[in-house]
């Protein structure tokens, strides 16, 4: 597709401010979790309920994306999405505890829609440059937890220390992003475009054996990331670590993340097999989880780094591989539709996990050992995801 430069750069732009919304609902209640379950109150089972929650909406979300952008076109639905995330953000300000999960369920709808269509528009208005505009895609969703998970304590301190104003305040970015593109949807997608782009997954990709491989390697991955940022703020507490500097120490590790999210997709996109990656990436995240096991207030600041520069590069690969793996634009968007609606379910287990685990042993030693335990099928998928075939 040939497009002007300055609208192409207008769009670069307004991808990132997307993708810089994609995580803040998410990332911003971790470090808030404490002052929630002594103010609502939550149990650990019910905590870990509230955290997994917009990771299953991610996964039945996802179907949605393409019905959305077939009727009102690609850049308007990701101006709802922006404006869904909003809302949902601003429904836990209401005093219910049914509508703190509503708001969740709500901005975890909204996510998903976004998960599904930027990797398209990137897909259809820069076929030259996946690998580029991958990597500052997944930089901007990883700024967006850092941001989330290193402000939400100090604005909430700022505000009057009241939780829900401190999470609400996030819904004015979205409302911003939402903005930056009714322009573009007032000047009318390709509908017909986007319906072939955004087809769902052919019954043919489901019986593809390198599709199931791609999409465990999604759900693996994915459910070692949100297993991490649940719950990383409860454990640093647990140690004696304050919670600003618990905070601060989740926002350090989704910094840690941005490197490897923009630099992995560049230069693994240059070689057909990304077996050596994959190998190298897993390596680093069990060594900063067996960190945390073995002496977690020691070192902490050098074991999340350790967890974020692989978790950038894990899912830098994960969104990689739908292009990569594909002959055409066609079953690179089946192939991201099929791994993000089973691989997020498949995430969603564990926050739920880890709060369960924790919860019945009574130390955080059972819920690490089950996530270096996932290490395991992450590289088996990986490995078997890297390899250079494609699909169909």
């Amino acid at each position: 597709m040939t497009a002007h430069p300055r609208r192409l750069q207008l769009l670069a732009a307004a991808i990132v401010l997307t993708a810089l919304n994609l995580r803040t609902a998410i990332a911003s209640v971790p470090p808030l979790l404490d002052e929630m379950r002594d103010a609502v109150p939550l149990s650990t089972a019910a905590a870990g309920v509230l955290t997994t929650l917009p990771v299953i909406c991610m996964a039945l979300g996802s179907p949605l994306a393409p019905v959305v952008a077939r009727r009102v076109g690609t850049e308007a639905a990701l101006a709802l999405m922006a404006l869904t995330i909003a809302a949902g953000i601003l429904v836990r300000l209401l005093p219910a505890t049914a509508a703190l999960y509503a708001g969740t369920v709500i901005a975890g709808l909204g996510i998903a829609v976004g998960n599904v269509l930027v990797p398209a528009i990137i897909k259809r208005d820069f076929p030259d440059r996946v690998g580029l505009m991958t990597g500052g895609y997944t930089m901007a969703i990883s700024a967006s937890g850092a941001l989330a998970a290193g402000l939400t304590v100090p604005l909430e301190d700022a505000i009057g220390r009241d939780w829900r104003a401190g999470l609400a305040v996030w819904a004015l970015p979205a409302l911003v992003a939402g903005a930056i593109w009714v322009p573009w949807a007032a000047r009318g997608a390709a509908a017909a475009r986007t319906a072939r782009e955004l087809a769902l997954p052919a019954p043919r990709l489901w019986r593809d054996p390198l599709a199931w491989r791609v999409t465990a390697f999604m759900g693996f991955q994915s459910l070692l990331f949100y297993s991490v940022l649940s719950w990383l703020p409860a454990l640093l507490r647990s140690e004696g670590i304050d919670r600003e500097a618990a905070g601060g120490l989740l926002s350090l590790m989704l910094l840690s993340a941005i490197p490897t999210c923009l630099l992995v997709p560049v230069f693994a996109a240059r070689r057909p097999d990304q077996r050596a990656a994959v190998v190298m990436t897993l390596t680093v995240i069990a060594a900063g989880l067996a960190g945390l096991l073995v002496a977690p207030a020691t070192v902490p600041a050098v074991w999340v780094v350790l967890i974020g520069l692989a978790q950038g590069a894990l899912l830098a690969l994960a969104l990689l591989f739908f292009g990569l793996r594909s002959p055409d634009q066609e079953h690179a968007a089946q192939l991201a539709a099929m791994a993000q609606t089973v691989g997020y379910l498949v995430a969603a287990l564990g926050p739920l996990v880890v709060g369960i685990l924790r919860a019945a042993s009574g130390d955080w030693t059972a819920p690490l050992v089950f996530m270096l335990a996932m290490v395991v099928p992450t590289l088996a998928a990986g490995l078997g995801a890297a390899r250079a075939r494609q699909v169909g």
